[in-house]
């Protein structure tokens, strides 16, 4: 049978640990009283998905802890991740403003607690509030540039310059420091960076090792450590 969400401990917004990074951390305390008696919270186990593409939203999505991937699907299966959200990050919202179906599948990584918001009452607070409506602006903004950026890379860029990039731009937001180097506290199977960067996961296998080689990388399992951060910034042809 498959597995469901399960209720987790009760989270209120206002001491919630990732409302410092979301669009509603300037919410006035009327309006997080609002948000605490709609929204519902469940806690989500490794791999399951938050909802599909193709489906009509009902709200909107904010994590509260943990991982999750937005990806694409073509007809024969194959998944391209637009993006990794995580703490303070909202799910759907374009989706609910555009009055459109998902546009892409939201799953999750690891151990996740997501709060969900229904729809009439996500609009009355961005009507409401303009504070939140701008930061919901700025989101829509940061979203479009990454998109971009995700375009042009798999453009205009090899796959080891890819690969070299991702790194350095997942250890801005997941790197935690190490007597090693910086380590992603963000566990990917090979085919999850394969889909990131838009290559098959024989690719990406090769380029860990001669990375690894290269003194570039360390590799335990799925977690990866960046030893030379000005080197990858190289390879990535980041430096001038």
């Amino acid at each position: 049978m498959p597995r469901v969400p399960v209720r987790p401990r009760v989270i209120h917004c206002d001491t919630c640990t990732s409302r410092g990074s979301g669009a509603f951390c300037e919410l006035s305390e009327k309006h997080l009283c609002e948000l605490d008696r709609a929204k519902t919270t469940n806690r989500y186990h490794p791999h399951q998905v938050i909802f599909y593409e193709g489906n009509h939203p009902f709200g909107v999505y904010c994590v509260s802890s943990g991982k999750v991937k937005i990806y694409k699907s073509d007809l024969d299966g194959h998944q391209d991740i637009v993006r990794i959200a995580g703490p303070g990050d909202l799910l759907g919202y374009r989706c609910i403003l555009a009055g459109e179906a998902y546009m892409a599948t939201a799953e999750t990584l690891d151990e996740a607690e997501i709060c969900f918001l229904d729809r009439k009452t996500f609009l009355h607070i961005v009507e409401t509030h303009p504070v939140t409506a701008l930061k919901i602006m700025q989101s829509l903004a940061k979203d479009l540039r990454e998109a971009e950026d995700h375009v042009s890379r798999v453009v205009h860029r090899s796959v080891r310059e890819r690969l070299a990039e991702l790194f350095l731009i997942f250890q801005t937001k997941y790197g935690v420091k190490s007597e090693r180097g910086v380590r992603l506290n963000l566990e990917l199977t090979r085919a999850e960076w394969a889909e990131l960067i838009g290559t098959t996961q024989e690719s990406v296998i090769r380029l860990m090792s001669e990375f690894r080689q290269e003194k570039l990388i360390g590799v335990e399992g799925r977690l990866i450590t960046l030893f030379d951060l000005s080197r990858l910034a190289t390879v990535a042809n980041l430096v001038d």
